[in-house]
């Protein structure tokens, strides 16, 4: 009965938010990683190959739209929430926490490096439990080739059952694991180890730990992430199962809260209580409930407000889905082959909703893959920037163009009001001649 629960709970959430992914615009970043998957590669400069992968999968079935590029990560939350559930001793409990979590309901519709990174590191929390340490290896490599953090599921599986080092069973699965991670590794070599030295610098930059210590409350769920600190003080000494998950979440957010950088760098952490949790039992596991039923009603409310605005908030984080469309359309009207941008972020939009294959200049903004594709100079072209004064264009006047005019395009946002739309981003638009 229960596993026909689960079954039907997965599937009925999975079909719920693949039919409702095609409702929301992608955010800049998910049309950078489309963009990666237009160029299928080993590496990409931001990240390990898997997104881009799991991005052209779902677009070869349902084509280059919000849903194509989605559906593949949605599916993979469901692998990630059965694999849960068959490893936790309460199924339905880990099923539930983990596909009602802020993490995977609301991030999880996302098609980001999380998604693949959360179903790798459940499937090595059910192999390892298991003791199928070659199939350890191959989650690991997985991991691995999701994002680079990855690469603590192996070591902290280990830890969790130190005695496997007296065995050969954790040297198979290291080699296991190189050997699916190797290709990222030679393409790292080859390209002068551009995406390991970046992620190492984003490491570097100065940390903000109060910052990312409140933000997993958001991640988790602030009931469920209170019941994480009260199991995290037991689990340790549970069963074996439960051990496996507490070394593959409290050490995690502790080396994550030390790099104090981006909330998600701690996103595998709670995939592991999510199972830890179920396999404690007792109050935690009623605190889990409860915590769960508050993440889902908070995320159906966000889901809607997302849809139907439910209120007028400043700096409404939402928008970020929209507007993508909108300048897309607006540089398709100019009828000019060649577009050049300032960041990644409007190049991917472009490209994605307008088929022009923008580039965004490098050594302008941030670095970024468009510095490791080659870029043809056109003699006529659009330049497209954030909306901001002054009659600089970074990038441009260094390359012999010259150019007059600055046009304007906004994108808008409805409000709670049907009458009455907002302005969400405004961009500068240029026309670049060149004799």
């Amino acid at each position: 009965m229960t596993d026909r629960r689960v079954l039907l709970l997965v599937l009925v959430a999975t079909a719920a938010r693949l039919v409702y992914a095609g409702w929301l615009g992608l955010a800049e970043d998910e049309a950078y990683y489309w963009t990666w998957s237009q160029q299928l590669a080993w590496g990409y400069f931001d990240h390990p190959p898997a997104i881009a992968w799991v991005i052209r999968a779902g677009t070869e079935v349902l084509g280059d739209t919000e849903r194509g590029v989605r559906a593949g990560g949605l599916l993979l939350g469901a692998a990630a929430a059965l694999a849960a559930a068959a490893t936790a001793r309460a199924p339905l409990l880990a099923a539930f926490a983990l596909m009602t979590m802020p993490l995977m309901l609301l991030g999880g519709l996302l098609a980001t490096p999380d998604v693949p990174l959360a179903a790798a590191w459940a499937a090595g929390l059910l192999a390892a439990s298991r003791g199928r340490w070659a199939l350890v290896g191959v989650a690991c490599g997985l991991a691995m080739l999701s994002k680079y953090t990855g690469v603590l599921l192996l070591p902290l599986l280990v830890a969790a059952q130190p005695a496997t080092l007296r065995t050969p069973r954790p040297y198979l699965a290291a080699a296991v694991a190189l050997a699916v991670y190797l290709p990222n590794v030679a393409w790292n070599l080859d390209h002068d180890m551009v995406s390991w030295a970046f992620q190492l610098n984003h490491v570097s930059e100065a940390p903000r730990r109060l910052d990312f210590l409140a933000a997993q409350l958001g991640l988790a769920g602030p009931l469920l992430a209170l019941a994480a600190a009260a199991w995290w003080a037991v689990g340790w000494r549970g069963s074996d199962t439960e051990r496996l998950c507490w070394w593959t979440s409290l050490p995690v957010l502790l080396i994550a809260t030390w790099a104090g950088g981006e909330a998600n760098w701690a996103a595998p952490a709670w995939v592991s209580v999510s199972v830890g949790i179920a396999c404690r039992g007792g109050r935690w596991a009623r605190a889990a409930w409860i915590g769960s039923g508050v993440n889902l009603a908070l995320c159906a409310l966000v889901l809607v407000h997302a849809v139907h605005p439910l209120a007028d908030l400043p700096n409404d984080p939402t928008h970020r889905l929209r507007g993508g469309e909108r300048l897309a359309d607006a540089v398709a009207a100019w009828g000019i082959a060649d577009v050049y941008t300032e960041r990644y972020q409007e190049a991917a939009l472009i490209h994605f909703y307008s088929g022009i294959p923008a580039h965004a200049l490098p050594g302008v903004a941030r670095p970024d893959q468009y510095d490791l594709w080659p870029l043809v100079p056109a003699d006529r072209a659009l330049y497209v920037r954030v909306h901001r004064g002054g009659s600089t264009l970074a990038g441009v006047d260094e390359r012999g163009y010259t150019w007059s005019d600055i046009n304007n395009v906004t994108a808008y946002a409805p409000t709670t009001d049907p009458t009455l739309d907002v302005p969400i981003a405004r961009w500068n638009v240029i026309e670049l001649r060149r004799d």
